[in-house]
């Protein structure tokens, strides 16, 4: 999913497992488990908030949830007419499962496209009995970044996410998202990503998942 320079495969915010896709939390990657044997599609539209309406893009993500621990998928970025397209493939291997006394740890490429180089990660991830905490470590090339975001879901049913991520070419994003899961099948969230240095770097962006069905 290219916000790439500024975005890459978006997901869900809630730590809610019945429904989200585990792959991210608004920008990182994460060490969660997948539903196995599943596919997964999602649907976003993001843009910079003081010019929403020339900068906004719509995107479709796909996903195929091989196991529980493999799963890779390809982003099609930039449906309307008036911004140029992009597809991207992914995909993250969940190296150990997160158990109580110990973090889960992934591995993984994002952005892979014929050209620009992939980036290559290892994540971690822990639950506590408040929240989820992930934090991550990047390389594209020879340029590195990391990120580190937490996530909780309220008595309510709300789920919310606060991350930072500095990705391996200097942008650095601070993120705060909030997601709801409509019925059992659809799964909705919204997000704003502050830039490091500049408003017209930010993002609003929302988000609408549907729950993965099982192939067999």
């Amino acid at each position: 999913m290219k916000r790439w320079t500024i975005v890459c495969s978006l997901g869900l915010l809630g730590v809610s497992g019945a429904l989200a896709i585990p792959e991210t939390v608004v920008f990182m990657p994460t060490a969660n488990l997948s539903t196995p044997r599943s596919v997964y599609l999602a649907t976003e539209q993001y843009g910079v908030p003081r010019s929403y309406s020339q900068t906004r893009t719509r995107c479709l993500y796909t996903q195929l949830m091989v196991t529980e621990r493999f799963d890779f998928g390809v982003d099609f970025v930039g449906l309307d007419n008036n911004q140029p397209r992009q597809t991207l493939g992914n995909a993250r291997f969940v190296l150990s499962p997160e158990s109580k006394r110990s973090p889960g740890f992934a591995v993984g490429a994002l952005n892979i496209t014929d050209n620009a180089n992939p980036t290559f990660y290892l994540v971690g991830t822990q639950t506590v009995s408040f929240g989820r905490f992930h934090l991550g470590a990047y390389r594209q090339g020879s340029n590195t970044g990391w990120s580190g975001a937490f996530q909780t879901t309220l008595p309510f049913g709300l789920d919310v996410a606060l991350e930072y991520y500095r990705f391996p070419d200097g942008n650095a994003y601070t993120s705060v998202g909030a997601g709801y899961q409509v019925n059992p099948t659809v799964y909705l969230c919204t997000y704003y990503s502050r830039h490091n240095q500049t408003r017209d770097g930010d993002l609003f962006g929302v988000y609408m998942a549907f729950t993965p069905f099982r192939l067999f």
